[in-house]
């Protein structure tokens, strides 16, 4: 096949397939009040931009990537981005920063607020509440956002929240994030972690009954292998690195040993096995051939059926070469063709795999 031949067909390809990105942290600037879902923002070029004089030198600041420091992911996702990538669904995370813990509750609704507000204000964009939504929205050409929450910190330990949430829209959540809170341990350096609390092993029961899909992404080992255990449902694992953070050889990792990256195959085969999958995130991978070599790690060590795509994309100086923005998704799917994989892969990868899930966990009508 030629490359003119290659780049024809992944476009014939994209267009058919029902695209699914498993993890975004654009609600946050939307609940600040930095931009809107519908306004494509442009960002200044990463080796140009100077930040404003009075920023530099606060306790927080990192000097190394200014630019992602100011904009995070703005400018990144946005509707004009989705449509142009042909995204048909963007889950947006719910996430409370370390210093919003205090009003956890507070802060999570106003993300969930503003995914509903964007819904009804943009003609072209839908809060998912069903597959069928999904495929609904593919076929008349617009796409939507599923809500999730990072971390069950807004639940408190009343899981009674939990049910208030998924009548909110709410379809995806984790335990934990990288910190330890009242569900579970996460990913913390250095710290020894203990899995599941009695609470966490009470969430996961409680979500398998809401039809919420379980994210053990930024969960301990522990916790990992025992949601897998728990839960009567495939999960998922919405953004991650499987080569850096499920590496062959812990060696192999550049994160060993600060991250416990032991048992790579053994953890995946136990997504697998559970019926999950993996999304390969984009944040910090060189180039699309980097992202391509995620995914094909994946396939390589369990098939094609358990891997998808979770950008995780937070700003200019941390994103692929190629794949800087979700309007960017078609060069993906070209790079997917020019490794040689069948259509058949490709739209699993794009999006079949996260659907197949979906159609098992969500509860379509309710």
């Amino acid at each position: 096949m030629t490359a003119e031949d290659a780049a024809r067909h992944a476009a014939e390809l994209h267009r058919k397939a029902v695209v699914i990105d498993c993890h975004s942290d654009i609600l946050m600037p939307i609940a600040d009040g930095l931009v809107r879902l519908g306004t494509q923002v442009e960002i200044p070029d990463p080796t140009q931009w100077k930040p404003p004089f009075e920023i530099v030198g606060t306790e927080s600041y990192d000097y190394r990537w200014p630019l992602n420091n100011m904009f995070g992911c703005i400018g990144q996702y946005s509707i004009p981005q989705f449509m142009a990538g042909g995204l048909t669904a963007q889950v947006c995370a719910v996430f409370v920063e370390d210093h919003q813990l205090e009003n956890a509750l507070k802060r999570s609704l106003e993300m969930v607020y503003w995914l509903h507000r964007e819904a009804k204000e943009n003609a072209n964009f839908e809060l998912v509440r069903t597959a069928a939504d999904v495929y609904r929205l593919k076929r008349e050409g617009k796409c939507g956002g599923i809500l999730a929450l990072e971390g069950l910190e807004p639940v408190g330990h009343d899981l009674k929240l939990l049910d208030l949430f998924y009548e909110l829209g709410l379809r995806m959540a984790s335990l934990t994030h990288n910190r330890r809170n009242y569900f579970a341990d996460g990913t913390q350096h250095h710290v020894k972690a203990g899995g599941l609390s009695d609470t966490g092993k009470q969430a996961v029961r409680r979500m398998n009954e809401l039809g919420i899909v379980v994210d053990v992404c930024h969960i301990d080992q522990e916790g990992f292998l025992e949601t897998l255990e728990i839960s009567t449902a495939p999960v998922v694992l919405s953004h991650r690195s499987p080569l850096k953070y499920f590496p062959l050889r812990p060696d192999d990792s550049p994160h060993h040993p600060a991250y416990n990256v032991s048992r790579g195959r053994e953890r995946l085969e136990a997504l697998a096995r559970n019926g999950g999958l993996f999304g390969v995130f984009f944040l910090s991978c060189k180039d699309i051939d980097d992202v391509v070599a995620d995914i094909e790690h994946v396939i390589d060590v369990v098939g094609p059926d358990h891997v998808g795509l979770g950008s995780d994309l937070y700003g200019l100086q941390f994103a692929p070469r190629g794949l800087e923005d979700m309007s960017s998704l078609g060069a993906l799917t070209e790079g997917l063709v020019r490794r040689g994989h069948s259509d058949e892969v490709i739209l699993k990868v794009l999006g079949g795999n996260f659907m197949r899930v979906f159609e098992h966990v969500w509860k379509d009508g309710a």
